[in-house]
């Protein structure tokens, strides 16, 4: 009787700056990465929304991870980029301060954030080991709340 071999599969994660730390998604939930778009803002917005963008006549909330992670609005560069993500809820596009590739990493890479930092950042999907660098891997589908979702979603339909 062959030995039964147990299959990890790797995953792909986009890594990504903000306020110089680093960051990663799944891949699987990119739908594209672009320079900077024109942001038409909403009013009554959540601070962290700083509007919304045209996606080929699909209109899209633009949302600022340095104000959603509390570490204010940074002054933009050649290199800010939007990632513009799917996730069950809603597409929406992130606002980055870079963009830097995509790695292949196994899942024994990925450890649990410790319980003091991860407590009230339920997003947390885990802190990816690199060498010296450490990678904080966001669930997409955590990130934001289904309310705040449904606030973009609305936010959608008035623009």
């Amino acid at each position: 009787m062959a030995a039964e071999t147990s299959v990890t599969t790797d995953l792909q994660i986009v890594v990504f700056s903000v306020s110089d730390q680093f960051w990663g998604i799944d891949i699987a939930s990119v739908y594209e990465i672009i320079r900077l778009e024109k942001i038409t803002p909403i009013p009554q917005a959540p601070a962290y929304v700083e509007g919304v963008i045209n996606i080929r006549g699909q209109v899209v909330p633009a949302v600022n991870l340095n104000v959603l992670f509390s570490a204010g609005a940074l002054e933009r560069t050649d290199n800010s980029r939007m990632i513009v993500v799917e996730t069950e809820h809603n597409k929406f596009a992130l606002i980055v301060d870079a963009v830097y590739e995509v790695r292949k990493i196994s899942p024994d890479m990925i450890k649990p954030a410790p319980a003091a930092v991860s407590q009230n950042q339920q997003y947390l999907q885990g802190i990816i080991l690199d060498g010296e660098k450490l990678i904080v891997l966001v669930n997409l589908n955590k990130l934001m709340s289904k309310r705040d979702m449904r606030e973009l979603k609305d936010m959608e339909q008035l623009a």
